[in-house]
């Protein structure tokens, strides 16, 4: 386990838990945390985890989004930078190769909500909170609200969420597709995590990795460059000893 400026990481089992340890601000993103959060990504990519699970310190909140405290020392450049950085942070997720899986308890607000959208799965408890109120203080979701959230939870929607600041508890967000799973308050993290282990233990993490990558960038472009994209992938996996392996038992 180790601790840098706001964030714990743990390994094992072959999990990475990605932990903001903020709980004081409601683990509000500063800075330092969120270069911190960008590092981590990096290295769990490169040590080949399995799975990674995002969750915030404690049960009041999994991310409240930007840290305003912060933002309202800043200058106008250094606000555009922390918009920088979390859109990297949501494509570095997109892009990880592993399944990344956000555990949501309490609060999930802003830029949480948005870097949670990013991940691949999502367990809120059940009377969390989640929401984009940007719009309240004249900001903006802009660290891939305003396209993912539209994908994943349909235009009408999303309307309600970015421009009037709708927010809907952990049920709720089920019923919208916002989330995919609400559980008993407090065990989102025991959820998510052993889901993380079963993937990594009973999953091959290199075909999990290329249908993770079909997906994420095959969506929204030509059905046709899509199902190259497909085709090219093949080319690839069936001569894998991954699915050598898992056909040789049905062999007459």
């Amino acid at each position: 386990m180790t601790e840098e400026h706001g964030l714990e990481v743990t390994i094992g089992n072959g999990v990475a838990k990605l932990m903001i340890k903020r709980e004081r601000r409601r683990n509000a993103l500063d800075d330092a945390t969120m270069e911190a959060l960008r590092a981590a990504l990096v290295k769990t990519k490169r040590e080949g985890v399995g799975a990674v699970v995002l969750c915030g310190e404690g049960t009041k909140a999994f991310c409240a989004g930007s840290d305003l405290k912060e933002m309202a020392t800043q200058t106008y450049d250094e606000r555009l930078a922390h918009t920088e950085l979390g859109q990297e942070i949501g494509d570095l997720i997109e892009a990880h190769p592993a399944p990344v899986i956000a555990a949501i308890e309490g609060y999930c607000l802003g830029g949480g909500l948005e870097i949670a959208s990013a991940c691949d799965y999502r367990i809120a408890g059940r009377s969390a909170t989640l929401g984009l109120p940007e719009v309240a203080i004249n900001a903006l979701p802009s660290w891939g609200g305003t396209v993912r959230i539209p994908r994943i939870v349909g235009v009408g929607r999303a309307r309600e969420l970015i421009m009037f600041g709708r927010t809907v508890n952990g049920e709720e967000a089920v019923q919208w597709g916002l989330v995919a799973r609400a559980v008993a308050d407090g065990t989102a993290v025991d959820e998510a995590v052993a889901m993380a282990e079963d993937i990594a233990k009973n999953h091959d993490r290199r075909t999990v990795s290329i249908a993770k990558h079909l997906i994420s960038f095959g969506y929204g472009i030509p059905a046709r460059s899509g199902r190259h994209l497909e085709y090219l992938a093949d080319m690839n996996q069936l001569g894998s000893e991954a699915v050598e392996n898992a056909v040789a038992k049905y062999k007459s």
